[in-house]
């Protein structure tokens, strides 16, 4: 009796071999945290599940027994993406997107409220006529009565409270704010959501140069950030508008650090801070991006 000795299939090894790849470079690009340049930090634990199954999905395909005809094309549907995520890339700047920047509050630039939508192009509102009157179906003698509860109710909380209890780098008393770049997108968020509250304040912050003749004014800048909610695909410049006389002389993506004024300016309803400059000096560039989420 002649025994054969077993035969390799060399597509199901061929096929192991890039499961086996995918999952050690999805295990590298997240021990080494360079994941973060293409997806938020929240996705982590999504990546080391599918490096598991990668890596089970390698070991279980070399137990298939040998075929006749080997076919290894469709392995370059992991191939490429393994060599575009390990071969190295530079940061992104503003001339690679292929949008403006957004402000706080939700507002993006261009729109005509705080991410809200244009009503006109909202369709036709449903009939409310059919809707009963509130006094038909309830009696108002079952309302109870909240006159006890309204009576110990306390006194708001200033917003200034509010906000140094969360956030660092206020300083009430002189009205100053040094936003730090840890701060910087939570910081800009309470200023566009309570405005009024930092009116007059000076304030501090380090950002990248953004100018766009289309958005702003000729004396008009915006020290931004790169900010993602979800993945690389989404990246967002984020800032707000500054006054500076000499906007001229500032290049694009040169980083920056602003001295300023908080002043409101109103557009479309819309009550926004904006910063008059007092001193701008040379930054280094920050690495990274801001994950709001």
């Amino acid at each position: 009796m002649v025994v054969r000795p077993k035969l390799l299939n060399a597509q199901a090894f061929l096929e192991s071999l890039c499961c086996f790849s995918f999952s050690v470079s999805t295990l590298y690009l997240v021990t080494s945290g360079q994941y973060l340049a293409y997806v938020t930090p929240r996705m982590k634990p999504y990546l080391y599940f599918t490096a598991a199954v990668m890596l089970l999905w390698s070991w279980t395909g070399l137990g298939r027994p040998p075929q006749h005809k080997t076919r290894s094309a469709h392995c370059l549907v992991l191939a490429l993406p393994i060599l575009l995520l390990l071969l190295p890339h530079g940061p992104l700047s503003t001339s690679d997107l292929s949008y403006a920047f957004a402000r706080g509050g939700g507002a993006r630039s261009g729109d005509s409220t705080p991410g809200g939508p244009d009503i006109s192009e909202i369709g036709d509102l449903p009939d409310l006529s059919a809707i009963p009157d509130p006094s038909d179906i309830l009696d108002p003698s079952d309302i109870p009565d909240l006159s006890e509860l309204l009576s110990g109710e306390s006194p708001p909380v200033p917003q200034d409270s509010v906000a140094s209890a969360a956030l660092s780098g206020l300083d009430a008393s002189a009205k100053r704010i040094t936003i730090s770049d840890g701060e910087f997108y939570p910081w800009l968020e309470e200023m566009f959501m309570n405005p009024d509250t930092y009116a007059g304040y000076a304030v501090k912050m380090t950002g990248f140069v953004l100018k766009d003749p289309e958005l702003l004014q000729p004396d008009e800048f915006v020290p931004a950030r790169l900010v993602m909610s979800c993945c690389v695909a989404d990246l967002l410049p984020y800032g707000m508008i500054c006054k500076y006389e000499k906007t001229e002389e500032l290049q694009n993506d040169t980083w920056v650090t602003v001295e300023g004024v908080i002043h409101i300016t109103e557009e479309n309803g819309y009550r926004e801070p904006q910063a008059r400059i007092t001193a701008i000096t040379p930054a280094a560039a920050i690495e990274g991006y801001i994950y709001p989420f």
